[in-house]
């Protein structure tokens, strides 16, 4: 497997905050020493407050090319991103372990060791394919991460759950360099208590090679959603603003992209989440790459 460009950096955009007349306040630099791969970012307090925008529900599945049940997993994501247009965005992890060895015939190998990081965060269950539901902790639930039965279930439950954070997720690609430059806006609508962090991802579909499929092989496995890197920490990046009404933290990213991945056929998946009493996640948004 090519090992993917460590190239990222993050560059701050102040002079927009600067200019922007319905600011009450403009934040300092804030230098985030600990994850080498950001460089600094900018905040503020708008005014007015933005309205609440929609709910949508993040499905971070853990699966393998050897997993013989993953398969009915991934047709279960499907189904529900057909049933909920526009609601619903799935990433698909690829740990370290038996079940995701690739076969000598693979076209690639999609393990990762960021993806056994969160697999572990999470709290692996013992099985896979597995997923977690936002991150949320369900009433009777032991684990984060559920079995695929389960699944359809709780992403109903979360469909008609509010947001504190509205989520603005844009970018630019430039094909001739491959340079990525990843722009996320988080608008705080209501005051969080809770520190949280911010997580930015980028996935590729329509990969095609082997997948275990019951007891066959399928040599032209469609694989969707493959998580190909995490731009911010795994964990995510720890937001240190106060978390208020009208709060605005604005994130600028660049990341030059494997020559192996298809930028037309790539997502940039970003997501605001808790992290010390719990893990849950607020709010999601997901583009087009390309």
């Amino acid at each position: 497997m090519k090992k993917t460009s460590a190239y990222v950096s993050v560059v701050l955009v102040a002079s927009i905050a600067l200019s922007t007349p319905s600011c009450k306040e403009i934040g300092p630099e804030i230098n985030l020493g600990k994850n080498q791969n950001v460089v600094s970012d900018t905040t503020y307090v708008e005014s007015p407050v933005a309205t609440p925008e929609s709910k949508i529900v993040l499905i971070e599945e853990f699966t393998g090319v050897r997993c013989p049940n993953c398969p009915q997993g991934h047709d279960i994501i499907a189904g529900l991103k057909t049933a909920n247009p526009g609601k619903v965005v799935s990433i698909s992890f690829h740990p370290i372990n038996s079940l995701g060895a690739p076969y000598p015939f693979s076209v690639q190998d999609f393990r990762s060791q960021k993806s056994q990081s969160l697999f572990d965060y999470l709290g692996q269950i013992g099985l896979q394919p597995a997923a977690g539901i936002d991150r949320k902790l369900f009433g009777g639930e032991s684990k984060i991460l559920l079995d695929k039965n389960k699944w359809t279930t709780y992403n109903n439950q979360e469909l008609s759950a509010t947001t504190p954070v509205n989520i603005l997720l844009d970018k630019s690609y430039d094909s001739t360099n491959r340079e990525l430059t990843i722009i996320v806006e988080l608008h705080y609508t209501a005051p969080v208590s809770e520190q949280n962090k911010l997580t930015v991802a980028i996935t590729e579909s329509d990969i095609v090679t082997a997948q275990l499929d019951g007891s066959i092989i399928d040599t032209n496995y469609n694989h969707k959603d493959v998580m190909r890197d995490i731009i911010s920490d795994t964990q995510g990046d720890v937001l240190t603003a106060t978390l208020e009404p009208g709060r605005v933290i604005r994130k600028v990213y660049k990341k030059i992209l494997d020559a192996l991945w298809k930028p037309e056929k790539m997502h940039i998946v970003a997501y605001v989440h808790e992290f010390q009493n719990s893990k849950i996640v607020y709010q999601v948004k997901e583009i087009n790459v390309k």
